[in-house]
């Protein structure tokens, strides 16, 4: 038998942190922070306003009761991650052009200082 033609995986270049890994990496560490009683569920879809869009629903989920809330989306074309739009529920262009992970952060920052956010988080806990 000859041996395997495949390099090293380790060798193998990686793809680019893309929206999806950025957003988890921003706010998927809610679970650990509420000991499981709430998840981030990220859903990415075309967006309806535009082709070559893709759309990042992030949504909060009481694991307990199977309760989803719209926390943000992020708008962001499809070949790369930039530029992206951010939005909330209330305010669908929170923040536009944002060019980076630093702004989307900041972005994404902003909103979880919102006193609606933190109410949010503690109706969700008593779920």
């Amino acid at each position: 038998m000859s041996a395997s033609l495949w390099p090293s995986i380790e060798s193998m270049p990686k793809p680019p942190r893309g929206m999806h890994e950025m957003l988890r990496d921003a706010v998927g560490d809610i679970e650990g922070i509420t000991n499981g009683a709430i998840k981030l569920h990220l859903e990415a879809s075309g967006s309806p306003k535009s082709a070559g869009m893709v759309r990042y629903n992030c949504y909060l989920r009481a694991v307990k009761v199977k309760y989803n809330h719209l926390l943000f989306q992020v708008t962001a074309p499809v070949p790369g991650p930039w530029p992206a739009t951010i939005g909330t529920p209330v305010r669908d262009q929170l923040m536009t052009d944002i060019q980076n992970e630093e702004r989307l952060r900041d972005a994404i920052k902003s909103i979880l200082e919102e006193p609606s956010t933190g109410e949010t988080v503690h109706l969700m806990l008593g779920l």
